[in-house]
């Protein structure tokens, strides 16, 4: 009598072997966990660069910005400088030398970029004030109603071109502060991120706004 053939199927682990897999990856991981600890390393690395490059892109973002208002005010008080001339030449002309001055330096403001801007708008500055010092001791056209307008309008100018400069040097400093750093300045100087210059105007609301003495005779 023949015995009856007995046929063995096999589980699914068996046959993919999954147990020994399992054994042979978790030996892989034991013997070479050194390779994971250099990943980790890694992705933190690129993790954390990428956290200061946005940082810094953020800082010099507000850097532009500022300064475009300073820029922008800028250019309103350049606008005023016409009308002053036209206003005091008649009465001063005498006193030439102020309004070359004035309208030289405000012709070197205007062809001047990067770094000497700075210094080109102090001077714009200081020839204003000086103009407005010189006319303001002129009886008469300290009397004229479109004189004590521009120095009105040229004092609020200048209060607020202060403050913008104040808010435009407080974001430079934190900008340069983000990229003091040894990896945060070369991660600037790759990604082609500019320096930003501090813009010193000099104190001139104060004299601007301050009353002229008026000379009678």
């Amino acid at each position: 009598m023949q015995e009856p053939i007995s046929s063995t199927t096999n589980s699914f682990s068996e046959d993919t072997r999954l147990y020994d897999r399992s054994v042979e990856s978790t030996n892989f991981l034991l013997d070479f966990w050194w390779l994971w600890l250099i990943a980790v390393v890694a992705a933190v690395a690129v993790a954390s660069l990428l956290r200061i490059r946005r940082n810094l892109v953020a800082l010099e973002a507000r850097c532009a910005s500022a300064f475009g208002d300073v820029d922008a005010l800028l250019a309103e008080r350049h606008a005023l400088i016409p009308n002053l001339v036209a206003v005091t030449k008649e009465h001063i002309g005498h006193e030439i030398k102020v309004l070359d001055r004035l309208l030289e330096a405000q012709q070197n403001a205007l062809e001047t970029f990067g770094r000497n801007r700075m210094n080109a708008e102090t001077e714009v500055g200081n020839a204003i004030n000086q103009l407005i010092n010189v006319a303001g001791s002129m009886p008469q056209l300290a009397s004229s109603n479109q004189f004590p307008e521009l120095r009105i309008e040229l004092t609020r100018i200048e209060e607020r071109v202060t403050a913008s400069r104040r808010y435009y040097n407080s974001t430079v400093a934190e900008y340069d502060a983000a990229r003091g750093g040894f990896v945060s300045s070369r991660l600037a100087a790759l990604s082609g991120m500019p320096q930003h210059a501090r813009f010193d105007l000099g104190e001139q609301r104060a004299e601007i706004a301050a009353p002229q003495r008026v000379a009678f005779g």
